[in-house]
């Protein structure tokens, strides 16, 4: 009776609705790899993270919408203090959807179009949202004195993720 009492303490304690994932070096495609690159060597981009998905487990109707609660996952995980949560959705695979993504990213900081990391943003989120099989994410987390901005990008053939985010994290700024 004192195991069964261990194991339904253990099941309700973890999460068996959370992705699981493995640390990686460098994706997979090598158009998304140099996307990644450049983004991460912005120097507004606070943290960044790659991933491969190991158990796509998240709540959702659809792949899709499960796989935008591990994008949700992954960048929560960035900033310890993204507490309140993170809000996240698939951009459109179009222009549009390009420039959503680049100014939800860029919404913390003082980029201007014209400006080097505007460009080069811009072209790395424009290049990730033209291969086929990748979506690209974009929204806001929050939490204990914090906020910030979050960009990620689910490539759906190879279960990989990169993930970024621009925060004051936790900083009473």
């Amino acid at each position: 009776m004192k195991n069964l009492l261990v194991l339904g303490l253990l099941l309700i304690s973890s999460n068996v609705f959370a992705s699981k994932f493995a640390d990686i070096k460098t994706l997979s495609n090598s158009k998304l790899e140099s996307a990644r690159a450049e983004i991460t060597a912005l120097e507004f981009t606070s943290f960044a993270d790659l991933k491969k998905v190991t158990a796509l487990k998240a709540k959702g109707a659809t792949p899709q919408l499960q796989r935008e609660a591990t994008m949700a996952q992954a960048m929560h995980q960035l900033c310890r203090f993204f507490d309140d949560g993170v809000a996240v959705g698939i951009e459109t695979k179009n222009e549009a959807g390009s420039l959503a993504a680049m100014n939800t990213f860029a919404s913390f900081s003082d980029l201007n179009p014209g400006d080097q990391e505007y460009e080069t943003l811009l072209k790395a989120i424009k290049t990730a949202n033209a291969e086929p099989g990748v979506e690209v994410y974009s929204g806001d987390a929050s939490g204990n004195n914090t906020a910030g901005t979050v960009l990620g990008f689910y490539d759906t053939k190879t279960n990989e993720i990169a993930v970024f985010t621009n925060t004051n994290c936790g900083s009473d700024n």
